[in-house]
């Protein structure tokens, strides 16, 4: 098992910022970005989970707040498309298969990116869980598939299947990193920005749909991924954003609610990060690199 020790940052170092997992309240993690571009934060490596890890993968590739949300804007209104169903819908190995069903990310994911020309890169850092060796695996560098590190990474299971990966003379089964922690700051420097999405704390008002329904409760009462959460505020700055009545895998969102959720981790930043270039704990916006 990795023991999470974060070395204390130097002046005048970047810092280092964790997507948090948490399905389609990534959103959240849309409006977080735009802040620390605001502010002119000097950015070092991007780390992320689940949903985080595509954002972390769009970001370290210069793709802005407004490309990113037409981005996922549009792969919410394609969730329900018969092509993309099929894609995802393929036979497996039986032990894949137990653990996560007929639903595989990898050829969507394959074809974003590509699509959209994504590559690995020295900023990005993927988190991902060994479910065999029950300890995380973290890909980062240049040389390695970036499509197949984003479909282990977002496998969460009983919804999708995990993905056989080969590391070395070592056989991996890759699920969620979520199944590790949800906000894996055990591989940045401290403090980083941590943008964590709250989990589903009340009902929704509105009509959902019976699927929403069924893993909003699973949200509330028992969640797939387990309660690994918590973050130190002491070591980290902790962006702590989401929609009480939002769950992670409530797809049935209507548009205005995605763009609530973006509102909400831009405020949300704005106060926490504002507050901490006000204590020295980030640098302030006029010193700030400009190459961000």
């Amino acid at each position: 098992m990795v023991t999470c020790t974060a070395k204390p940052r130097l002046p005048g170092e970047r810092v280092d910022v964790v997507l948090g997992a948490g399905g389609v309240k990534g959103f959240g993690h849309i409006g977080v970005w735009k802040k620390i571009l605001e502010l002119g934060i000097p950015v070092g490596t991007v780390t992320g989970a689940s949903v985080g890890s595509i954002i972390a993968a769009f970001v370290t590739n210069g793709y802005g707040v407004e490309e990113l949300t037409r981005v996922f804007h549009r792969g919410l209104s394609n969730r329900m498309d018969i092509a993309t169903i099929i894609k995802a819908v393929c036979w497996g190995d039986p032990v894949s298969v137990a653990v996560g069903g007929l639903m595989d990310l990898t050829v969507p994911m394959r074809e974003m990116v590509r699509e959209f020309g994504l590559k690995p890169n020295p900023q990005l850092k993927i988190v991902a869980f060994d479910l065999i060796a029950k300890e995380p695996v973290v890909f980062e560098g240049e040389d390695y598939d970036l499509a197949t590190a984003l479909t282990a990474s977002c496998a969460l299971p009983s919804v999708l299947r995990p993905k056989w990966f080969m590391d070395g003379a070592r056989m991996r089964l890759l699920a969620d990193g979520a199944l590790f922690h949800y906000n894996p700051t055990c591989f940045s420097t401290a403090p980083a920005i941590v943008s964590t999405l709250k989990p589903a704390s009340e009902w929704p008002r509105g009509f959902m749909y019976p699927l929403d329904a069924y893993f909003h409760a699973r949200e509330l009462y028992f969640p797939i991924a387990g309660h690994r959460r918590v973050v130190d505020p002491h070591l980290h700055i902790v962006v702590d954003c989401g929609l009480p009545d939002v769950a992670g895998l409530n797809f049935g969102v209507s548009p205005e609610t995605c763009e609530r959720m973006i509102e909400d981790g831009y405020k949300t930043a704005h106060s926490t990060l504002t507050d901490a270039i006000a204590k020295g704990r980030l640098p302030k916006p006029e010193t700030a690199a400009a190459d961000v």
